[in-house]
């Protein structure tokens, strides 16, 4: 929607999946209790194995909900390709913007109509937001998903994140996939998020790639979600003790080099890719947990670099950005 249009913002929702099917069913009707209405909810399955899909077939509970538009996966891929896939059926519905999520996010009754109060809010101040993004708590109230302040100087040398605060806004600089309201005519002009990131960081360099190509982006004190993660904790391999989410870190590694790289600068990546390697010393010589688990910290942040250095992924969802010197 231009800033000289007068009708009310459209807005679909989009929920990405993966063996939740209980959550799923609590998220999907809390997105349907909006006092904003959506005009509808893309569902994308990623191959889901405990039975999220009869939910939508049959006798299932959801099979005849008008406002759902279920797509089932043929495999799983992950909460990058999820995402990226859920964008691009959403953005292509007419929509003005598309407000995403995770399966374990709960929206209030009213988080939706604050963020859309918020971007009109904006745009009265002559701004065109990216995305908005609400304030996430845990299960015992503790803050989650918390996306980092804008501190970038303006031509005065100043930051000026406190800009909106007397409309109860704070711009943001980048944030989690955890109940965004991201700007279609944005992903218009930038693309879609990196699908072959699979898991973590997949948010925070589409989210980047948004407030430093196309426009400010803020997050919303009024707009709250529960987001029930198992983990409430901030992700941390030195505090992660399963083997098979030890692995999967070097996702994480990796994709943050990515994003240093490409949003930042090569200088940028060489600091952090030195200071993963410091880590992955500190997880051998001083971490904790037996010899193991320590071990296995080590080399999925190893792995993690080796894949960035070595161009293990597809970067063709950033379009020009990827072919910056």
């Amino acid at each position: 929607m231009t800033s000289g249009e007068m009708h009310a913002p459209v807005v679909s929702a989009l929920v990405v999946t993966y063996n939740r099917k209980k959550l799923l069913e609590e998220s999907l009707a809390a997105i349907a209790a909006q006092s904003y209405p959506v005009v509808e909810i893309v569902v994308i399955d990623n191959a889901s194995t405990d039975g999220t899909a009869e939910l939508f077939s049959g006798d299932g509970s959801l099979a005849k909900c008008d406002l759902i538009n279920y797509h089932r996966m043929d495999t799983n891929l992950g909460g990058a390709g999820g995402f990226k896939e859920g964008l691009r059926i959403a953005s292509q519905s007419g929509a003005d913007w598309v407000w995403l999520m995770d399966d374990d996010c709960i929206p209030y009754p009213d988080t939706l109509r604050n963020l859309v109060d918020a971007a009109e809010k904006a745009r009265d101040r002559g701004i065109d937001p990216s995305f908005l993004a609400s304030t996430v708590f845990g299960p015992q109230g503790e803050p989650m998903n918390v996306p980092v302040v804008d501190s970038r100087p303006t031509c005065n040398g100043y930051p000026d994140w406190y800009m909106g605060l007397e409309d109860g806004m704070i711009e943001i600089e980048c944030a989690t996939f955890v109940s965004l309201l991201i700007n279609c005519t944005a992903v218009y002009n930038l693309g879609l998020p990196v699908g072959s990131f699979f898991i973590w960081g997949d948010d925070t360099e589409y989210t980047t790639r948004l407030t430093h190509n196309f426009g400010p982006a803020y997050l919303v004190g009024s707009s709250r979600v529960l987001h029930k993660r198992a983990n409430a904790k901030s992700l941390n391999i030195m505090n992660e003790d399963d083997p098979k989410r030890i692995k999967n870190f070097r996702y994480l590694y990796r994709n943050n080099l990515i994003v240093q790289r490409f949003h930042y600068g090569r200088k940028a990546a060489t600091r952090l890719a030195l200071h993963d390697l410091k880590e992955a010393l500190g997880c051998l010589v001083s971490g904790r947990g037996n010899s193991a688990i320590r071990y296995a910290r080590s080399e999925a942040i190893i792995t993690g670099m080796f894949e960035y250095l070595g161009g293990e992924y597809d970067l063709e969802d950033l379009g020009n950005l990827a072919r910056r010197p």
